[in-house]
C-alpha cells in the first residue's frame, strides 16, 4: 500500500500544506499568508516546521510554487515546454531537512516565445496537470501573476504571464488612481464596465495607459462612486489582459477552464462571460492532485 505524503503550495504570497492520505484524499489543510517574500534570512525550515508541527516527520513531502525559486528555499532549474508529467517528474530535487523530513521540489516550467523572450512558471505547472482530465485544453490562473497556458496532447505547450494582480495592487496603493477610492468590491457596475473598455482594446483604441486616467476622471466626475473604482480598476485590467491573451490563444469554442479559488476565479468566470467566451471552474484541489500525479509518475510511492 503507498504512504500518505504531505502537499506543499508554498507561492509568492501564500503558504498551504496538506496532509495527504495514502488514497489521495486530503485529511487536513493549513493555510496562511506566510508566503516566501515574508521568510526573513531564508529561514524557511522553522518555517515549515511550525506550520506543519505534529504531522508525522516520516512522511515525504512534495513542494511545488515559488518555494523551488531563486528566492525560494531551494532552486530548481526549469524544465522547458513543451513539458508533461514525465518531464517534469525527471526534474525533481530532493532534500532532507535538519530533522530527518525527506522533501521532494517540484520544477517549474520556461518557455521561449517566437520573439525570443523567455517566460516562467512555478507552482502554476502542478494545478495545470491536477485539473487536466484530457489530453488538451486552454487554462487561465489568477494570481499575482496570471498565467495563460495551452495544454496539447497533455504537455504544456506555450503560456504567457500577465502581472495583472500585481498591477492593480500596485495602481492602487501607489498612484493617484487610488485616492479617490473608497471600496474594495470586485463586482457591480464599476467592474462590469471596467472590463468593457478593456476588452475594447481589440479593436484598438489608445491603449491601457490611456485608459487607466479614466479611473481617476471617472471618480472626479461622478460617473463612478468611490466604492466602484476599485471594481472598475479591476475589471480594466482583467479586461485588458483577456484581450491581449485572446490575441495569442484564440480560445474559439473551446473556452477557457479558470483554475483558482472561487474569490479569485468568480470575476474572471463574469469577464469571460462579457467577452462571449465559454468559461469553466477548474477543479479546487487541482495543486493537491497534481502534487499526487507527478509524485506517482516520479514513482515516490513508497
Amino acid at each position: 500500500m503507498s504512504q500518505g505524503f504531505i502537499a506543499l503550495d508554498w507561492g509568492t504570497s501564500s503558504f498551504r500544506a496538506y496532509l495527504v492520505a495514502p488514497d489521495g484524499a486530503v485529511i487536513e489543510t493549513r493555510a496562511h499568508g506566510d508566503g516566501i517574500l515574508s521568510v526573513k534570512n531564508g529561514a524557511f525550515e522553522p518555517v515549515f516546521e511550525r506550520h506543519v508541527a505534529g504531522w508525522d516527520t516520516q512522511l515525504p513531502v512534495l513542494a511545488s510554487g515559488m518555494i523551488s525559486s531563486r528566492q525560494g528555499w531551494r532552486e530548481v532549474p526549469y524544465v522547458q515546454a513543451p513539458a508533461g508529467l514525465t518531464d517534469l517528474a525527471k526534474g525533481l530535487s530532493q532534500f532532507q531537512t535538519s530533522n530527518g523530513r525527506k522533501l521532494v521540489f517540484v520544477p517549474g516550467v520556461s518557455w521561449h516565445a517566437g520573439d525570443g523572450v523567455p517566460d516562467v512558471m512555478r507552482g502554476e505547472e502542478t494545478q495545470i496537470f491536477g485539473a487536466l482530465d484530457g489530453g488538451n485544453g486552454l487554462f487561465v490562473m489568477r494570481g499575482t501573476h496570471c498565467k495563460w497556458v495551452a495544454v496539447e496532447a497533455g504537455r504544456i505547450a506555450r503560456f504567457a504571464t500577465f502581472m495583472t494582480g500585481e498591477m492593480f495592487g500596485a495602481l492602487k496603493a501607489h498612484t493617484i488612481l487610488g485616492r479617490l477610492m473608497t471600496g474594495e468590491a470586485e463586482d457591480g457596475p464599476g467592474f462590469e464596465r471596467g472590463v468593457r473598455t478593456g476588452l475594447a482594446q481589440r479593436q484598438g483604441g489608445a491603449g491601457l495607459l490611456h485608459d487607466l486616467f479614466s479611473v481617476r476622471t471617472l471618480g472626479l466626475f461622478g460617473d463612478l462612486p468611490g466604492d466602484q473604482l476599485a471594481a472598475y480598476l479591476s475589471g480594466l485590467l482583467i479586461g485588458t489582459e483577456i484581450a491581449g491573451a485572446t490575441k495569442l490563444f484564440q480560445p474559439g469554442a473551446v473556452g477557457v477552464t479558470v483554475i483558482g479559488g472561487s474569490m479569485l476565479a468568480d470575476p474572471y468566470m463574469k469577464a469571460l462571460g462579457f467577452a462571449g467566451i465559454t468559461g469553466r471552474l477548474g477543479r479546487p484541489d487541482a495543486a493537491v492532485r497534481g502534487l499526487g500525479k507527478i509524485r506517482n509518475q516520479a514513482g515516490l510511492i513508497t
